[in-house]
C-alpha cells in the first residue's frame, strides 16, 4: 500500500516512530502539498495523512481511486466531507485528544486576559499610567461557568474550574451523566437554561449541521448582561453577527475567540475579524487558531493520526 503524508515528520522525537509505523503497512512518500496539488496526486496513493488547511471535498475523495484511509492531524473533521468518504468505504481518522490539555489551558488564559482586563492595564502603563483602581478586574472564584460541549476538552476546562472554586455547570446531550459528576458539574438538560444562569461562556461543541450557528441573537439575549464568553471550538458555532451586536451593547462584557467564520477568515467571511483589526469594540480579543498548538500536542497530533491510519490498513490487510 501507498501512504502519502503531508505534513512534516522532521520532529526527532515522533519523526522516526511515524516513519516506523507507517512503514510496518506501506511504502511512504512525504510531500508538503496544497490542495489543489492533492488532487492531482491522490489517486496512486491508498491512505492520506492531511492537515487541518486542507480542505478534502466530493472531488478530491473521487480522485482517490485507491483510496482507503483519510488521516487528518487534528481534532476536528469538519474540513472533511466525512459522510461523503464513508459512503464510499474510506475511512476517516483524526488525531482526537491529542489538544485536549493545550485548548484547555488556553481557554482559561483567555477568559482570565479578559476578567482581569490584563491587555488594557499594560497599554495603561505603556501610556505612562499607574494604578490599580484604574482597570479593576473580576474574580473568578463563587462565579458560575457554562461549559457547551462536554467532551474530552470541556470536562477538562471543568475540573480546572473546581480549582478556581467556581459553581461549573455543563451542556452535552452526548455524554453521559457520569462524566459530569466526575469532574463536579451539573449537567444541564438545556442550552437555555445554561446561557441563563452562567457568569462565563466557554464552548467546546465540534462543528456539525446541527451545532451551526448554535449561538444565534435569540442565545445572546438569554444570556445574563455582562457575561464573557470564550470560543475556541469554531467559529461557525456562533453568529458572529449577533456577537458583535452583544459586544456594542453591553450585553457581553467581553468574547475572546480563536477561531473565526471562513478560515482562513478574511474581513469579508469574519464581521468579528473586520471589528477587530479596524478596533471598532474594545472588548473583542482575538488569536490566530493556535490553542491547540503546543511543542507537546504537536506531537501528539503526529503520533496519534500516524497510530490511526496505520491499523485501520492493518485491518484491511487482514
Amino acid at each position: 500500500m501507498r501512504i502519502l503524508v503531508t505534513v512534516p515528520l522532521t520532529d526527532p522525537d515522533v519523526g522516526p516512530q511515524a516513519m516506523k509505523m507507517l512503514s510496518e503497512v506501506g511504502e511512504v512518500d512525504v510531500k508538503p502539498v496544497t490542495t489543489g496539488q492533492l488532487k492531482e496526486i491522490i489517486g496512486d496513493y491508498d491512505a492520506v495523512i492531511i492537515s487541518v488547511w486542507h480542505r478534502i471535498t466530493k472531488d478530491i475523495i473521487d480522485a482517490g481511486r485507491n483510496l482507503k484511509v483519510i488521516g487528518t492531524a487534528s481534532v476536528g473533521t469538519d474540513h472533511i466531507d466525512v459522510e461523503y468518504a464513508e459512503s464510499r468505504g474510506i475511512k476517516v481518522v483524526s488525531a482526537a485528544g491529542a489538544s485536549t490539555y493545550s485548548v484547555a489551558e488556553f481557554t482559561f488564559g483567555l477568559l482570565l486576559m479578559m476578567v482581569k482586563r490584563i491587555p488594557e492595564n499594560m497599554d495603561r502603563v505603556r501610556g505612562g499610567e499607574w494604578g490599580s483602581l484604574l482597570t479593576p478586574g473580576i474574580e473568578l472564584f463563587g462565579k458560575t461557568l457554562g461549559v457547551i460541549g462536554f467532551g474530552r476538552i470541556g470536562s477538562y476546562v471543568a475540573s480546572i474550574a473546581n480549582a478556581f472554586r467556581m459553581r461549573v455547570l455543563g451542556y452535552d446531550p452526548f455524554v453521559d451523566r457520569e462524566r459530569f459528576i466526575e469532574v463536579n458539574a451539573v449537567r444541564i438538560e438545556s442550552l437555555d437554561e445554561l446561557l441563563k444562569q452562567s457568569d462565563f461562556i466557554t464552548i467546546h461543541t465540534s462543528l456539525t449541521r446541527e451545532s451551526k450557528g448554535l449561538i444565534g441573537r435569540r442565545e445572546v439575549g438569554l444570556m445574563r448582561n455582562g457575561v464573557f464568553i470564550v470560543n475556541t471550538a469554531r467559529g461557525e458555532v456562533v453568529d458572529e453577527n449577533a456577537i458583535l451586536e452583544g459586544l456594542r451593547s453591553g450585553k457581553i462584557a467581553g468574547y475572546a475567540t480563536d477561531v473565526l467564520t471562513g478560515e482562513p477568515p478574511t474581513e469579508e467571511s469574519s464581521p468579528l475579524l473586520r471589528a477587530f483589526k479596524r478596533r471598532e469594540v474594545t472588548n473583542l480579543f482575538v488569536t490566530s487558531h493556535i490553542a491547540g498548538v503546543t511543542r507537546e500536542s504537536v506531537k501528539r497530533y503526529t503520533l496519534y493520526v500516524v497510530r490511526g491510519v496505520r491499523d485501520a490498513l492493518m485491518l484491511l490487510r487482514r
